[in-house]
């Protein structure tokens, strides 16, 4: 197969990168040295290649431990005066207390100087590029994880609110619960509701949270209809947090809301009052009688003003005629009795073309009236 100069000096340089590998290092650009349990903090990774190394593939997947989790938050991949660096944000959070020892792995992916060779010259049966993968094991990091009995850890406030609390009885009342804020949010556990002599629903507990560099930042709603009888007090809710800006311990706590229940509405109210031939009846009859005499009026109206509606005559044939001459021949072909006196006196120029159509229209007016 005759091979292009392109082709050959694509193979060349190729083959060159691929005989002298780059060569990278991997290392820990920052690092928290204590977290408490359910506190999390960002530990970056940097990969330095010695050149742009572009015939690499780096494949790094953060792993579980026993006593940590981790999770990808950020990755950056740029080249830099000519060397390619890798940075990986990976939040660590701790799970149990002690020391924590931080270990990943990274595939090093190298592209094989075989395939550049079968990919440069177009062989038919290649049909991908064939890699050389190279396990890299990352410096390990270790952690002092602090005991903690807290719910939750990080920035995080906590609010109840309610729709009302005067209703009627069987009116529901809307509950809120918000936890909002930044840390271990995804650990967060619902609260259940269980008030004597109050039904409840609910739904599951929406989430809006996103992954960032202090943990999982968002916020957490709770929504309760609440249907009662009788007046109820909402019970406090409570949760304990680790507040990590000031690593202190605190309790976020709701006062308890009392909601006052009326009497809804009694069957008998909904009846009918038992007849009565008071004022009060006669009166209303009265009016009953009036407002039905003034339809009957109003409808006498109604049919004498349609009666008595103006009607839009249609236009007479000869109204269009433009000459005394042009009449003269409208009429004549009607052939009509009636026509023939003023078809007379168009022809003898005796009348005008106005005078002519004025008396047509007063002999039509008395015909009609002679009809009435």
């Amino acid at each position: 197969m005759k091979q292009s100069l392109g082709s050959v000096l694509l193979l060349c340089v190729l083959m060159a990168v691929s005989v002298n590998a780059a060569q990278y290092s991997w290392s820990v650009l920052k690092a928290p040295k204590e977290l408490h349990v359910g506190e999390g903090a960002i530990v970056r990774y940097q990969c330095l290649f010695d050149s742009s190394a572009g015939d690499y593939t780096v494949v790094f997947n953060p792993t579980h431990s026993k006593s940590y989790k981790a999770s990808m938050v950020t990755q950056d991949d740029r080249v830099s005066n000519g060397k390619r660096i890798l940075q990986f944000d990976v939040l660590i959070t701790p799970v149990t207390a002690g020391i924590l020892d931080i270990k990943q792995d990274a595939l090093m992916r190298h592209t094989t100087f075989a395939s550049i060779e079968n990919a440069s010259i177009g062989r038919d049966n290649v049909k991908k590029y064939d890699f050389n993968d190279e396990k890299a094991s990352m410096p390990s990091v270790k952690i002092t994880g602090v005991d903690n009995t807290a719910d939750l850890s990080g920035e995080i406030t906590f609010a109840v609110q309610v729709d009302k609390v005067k209703v009627r009885s069987h009116e529901p009342v809307h509950l809120s619960l918000y936890v909002r804020g930044r840390g271990n949010l995804n650990e967060f556990v619902p609260f259940e509701l269980n008030i004597s002599g109050v039904k409840h629903f609910s739904e599951p507990a929406y989430r809006d949270l996103s992954l960032g560099e202090n943990g999982y930042e968002g916020e957490i709603r709770q929504e309760f209809a609440l249907v009662a009888q009788k007046s109820y007090v909402i019970p406090s809710f409570s949760v304990s947090v680790f507040d990590t800006k000031t690593h202190a311990n605190k309790i976020l706590r709701s006062q308890p809301i009392s909601v006052e229940v009326e009497k809804g509405f009694e069957p008998s109210n909904l009846l009918d009052s038992p007849p009565s031939h008071g004022y009060g009846d006669w009166k209303r009859y009265g009016m009953y009688a009036l407002f039905m005499l003034l339809g009957v009026i109003l409808a006498e109206v109604m049919r004498w003003l349609w009666a008595h509606r103006p009607r839009r005559k249609s236009k007479a044939f000869w109204e269009g005629a433009a000459t005394v001459k042009e009449l003269s021949v409208l009429l004549s072909l009607r052939g009509e009795v009636q026509y023939a006196e003023v078809i007379q006196m168009l022809d003898e120029g005796n009348v005008t073309l106005n005078e002519a159509k004025n008396k047509l229209r007063l002999m039509i007016s008395t015909n009609e009236e002679k009809q009435r």
